[in-house]
């Protein structure tokens, strides 16, 4: 079938309503309809989704999109909800008969997109019920994780290579925003792509000034870049608490402010998510969790208030200020501490085999699992519990449980739905009585102490829908009526949010079970340490042009200085000229300033705006108290 460009540019019109493609994407768009495999590395920004979802529509049969987060493919089927096209996934605890009716769905009815996770793919329904289908071709979205050398690196990722075995003449689309070219390489070997086309994005963001300030007061520098415009704004830092505080701090002080991480609710994190996406609040702080489907395209100032932990974690962050072409800022504000301070953080963040081995036990020992057992139950976990119980350290053993999942030895899951717990805090005997004269309760209380021994001594989960099948209640009575018990004190009654579960997927064997963990350790904790060591490069460099930098990185040459980072600015100055001595001196006539009121006068990062500083205290022309500077008369 011949897919003219007029065809490709009137789909982009029906259903994206824009005009043209961006950069490299109908070239992409092109390669996967002549049926060749092809690799493509398009920055944050770069519109990578539509690669594969127009193609898609235009080719006959079903595409088939292998992504790595749940949360990433719900929101692109709501994107395409939106847009008018059906698309599937396959949700996760589908059953056998739901996986088949799901398959049978999308053959009857021709769905031209179909997601799911690389596990879910490896299972031999799925590939049994891939079989039946007519597939257009394969997209694997955030390639860079099939490869040790990318920056989150998922072993079901290596399942992959069943895509050429079981589907040889089925052509892929790899795509991802970050790829050294020894991740490319990578890509393309353990994806068995042949011949494949090639389109590198340029990682160079004209429109994007990426800036680093130094300072010893980090707040005020910050109020002071927030109070030159009412700009749509995103803040990082990588500590949860961090996130509250800051938002919390900053609200209080007049600016609309909102923030997000992945603890909050997920009814809060929408509504703070909206508020910032209507600029009703245009300020977000949050960590890095706040990432994945944001399509707002007037960010202009994107502000990073500690290092982050690798350079494709950062350009993909910084990345999302000035998606619409529009000069916009990456500012990363420091203190001097930061630079030992992330030093630790990576040594300490670093896991080791025994640790991994540890957690593991503990796990075991927590729920009373025995050597070579294997429990189908579904657990709750409480991470917080379970590290106060043993005394370890929660962000480390929340990687250690990450990497266990993504290993496939458990099941480690964010619910989004809420739990009920309750516990009888009166006698058995009140309880009684109360029921005796509020009749009401009385079903409600029977088929509790029925069916759960032991609430009077221990907290207990509820399942609310089965007590609602056996008393005829609905939910929503049920819990106004523990409400009530709680007033009355009669039981504590909580209902709990964003619950974990966790389930065991292989018989515990100790060591046996760990060992594809351990034996990729050495090599990921090597890789990581690399590339530590240029994150913290590129933060301390004071000398060469940072879009430079972040192109040699990805191995990208760069043509020429950028001339709006914070180092092209200063090497266009002349800095030291009796001039700029001048200004700042009749700047301290009229009233003493801080480091950072001089440095935005200025118009100069730290360095050049210290050097007259120290310049004009040599002198004895300006004094310094605390953290103000003042003439001296």
């Amino acid at each position: 079938m011949h897919i003219s460009s007029k065809m490709l540019k009137e789909t982009l019109e029906k259903f994206w309503k824009h005009s043209s493609f961006r950069p490299l994407q109908e070239e992409i768009i092109h390669s996967i309809c002549h049926e060749q495999d092809t690799l493509a590395i398009l920055p944050t920004g770069g519109g990578k989704s539509i690669c594969y979802q127009l193609p898609a529509l235009v080719l006959e049969g079903t595409c088939v999109v292998i992504s790595p987060l749940i949360a990433l493919i719900n929101d692109q089927i709501q994107n395409l909800k939106n847009r008018e096209i059906e698309a599937v996934s396959i949700p996760s605890k589908s059953s056998t008969d739901s996986i088949v009716s799901l398959f049978d769905k999308v053959r009857i009815k021709n769905i031209k997109l179909l997601y799911m996770s690389p596990e879910r793919f490896t299972q031999p329904l799925v590939q049994e019920k891939l079989k039946q289908l007519k597939i257009s071709f394969f997209a694997v979205d955030e390639a860079h994780c099939i490869s040790q050398w990318g920056h989150d690196f998922r072993p079901s990722y290596l399942e992959l290579h069943r895509i050429k075995k079981n589907f040889a003449k089925t052509p892929i689309l790899a795509v991802t925003a970050t790829a050294t070219a020894s991740t490319q390489q990578q890509i393309i070997d353990l994806l068995h792509l042949q011949k494949p086309q090639q389109f590198i994005g340029s990682f160079s963001r004209k429109n994007l000034a990426f800036q680093l300030y130094k300072t010893p007061q980090k707040f005020d520098l910050l109020c002071k870049i927030l109070s030159k415009k009412k700009w749509p704004t995103i803040i990082y830092l990588q500590n949860r608490l961090a996130v509250t505080e800051l938002s919390n701090r900053l609200t209080s002080i007049g600016f609309h402010s909102t923030c997000f991480h992945a603890g909050l609710p997920n009814s809060e994190k929408e509504k703070n998510f909206k508020a910032w996406l209507t600029e009703e609040q245009h300020i977000m702080v949050a960590t890095s969790a706040f990432g994945m489907g944001i399509d707002k395209s007037n960010v202009r100032l994107v502000i990073h208030l500690e290092i982050p932990p690798n350079l494709e974690s950062y350009i993909q962050e910084a990345g999302r200020a000035g998606r619409d072409g529009e000069k916009s800022f990456s500012c990363v504000i420091l203190t001097e501490n930061d630079y030992p301070k992330f030093s630790e953080r990576i040594l300490h963040n670093q896991l080791t085999a025994n640790f991994i081995s540890d957690v593991y036990s503990k796990l075991n020992q927590y729920y009373q699992i025995a050597y070579g057992e294997l429990t189908e139950e579904v657990f709750d976990f409480d991470l917080e519990q379970f590290c106060n119980k043993y005394q370890l350290p929660p962000a480390n053993t929340l990687k250690v449980l990450q990497k266990l999942d993504t290993y496939q030895i458990i099941d480690f899951t964010n619910t989004s739905k809420s739990s009920t717990y309750a516990r009888v805090i009166c006698s058995s005997k009140q309880l009684l009585y109360f029921c005796e004269t509020h009749q009401k309760y009385q079903d409600l209380v029977e088929c509790i102490l029925r069916n759960y021994t032991g609430i009077f001594e221990i907290t207990k989960k509820l399942n609310i829908a089965r007590i609602s099948s056996k008393t005829g209640l609905s939910a929503n009575k049920i819990e106004q009526r523990l409400q009530y018990l709680q007033e009355i004190d009669l039981l504590e009654y909580q209902k709990k949010e964003n619950n974990q579960t966790l389930t065991f997927l292989v018989p515990r064997e100790d060591k046996f079970t760990l060992n594809k963990v351990l034996r990729d350790l050495k090599t990921l904790n090597q890789i990581a340490h690399q590339k530590s060591e240029k994150t913290f490069q590129y933060f301390k460099n004071r000398n060469v042009c940072r879009s430079n930098m972040l192109l040699n990185y990805f191995d990208q040459q760069a043509q020429k200085n950028c001339g709006i980072c914070d180092i092209c600015l200063e090497n266009k100055k002349d800095l030291f000229t009796e001039e700029r001595i001048q200004f700042v001196i009749n700047l301290l006539k009229n009233k003493p300033h801080t480091f950072n009121e001089l440095m935005i006068a200025l118009k100069s990062n730290d360095m050049a705006t210290k050097k007259i500083l120290d310049y004009l205290i040599n002198e004895a022309i300006i004094s310094q108290n605390f953290q103000y500077y003042q003439y001296k008369t």
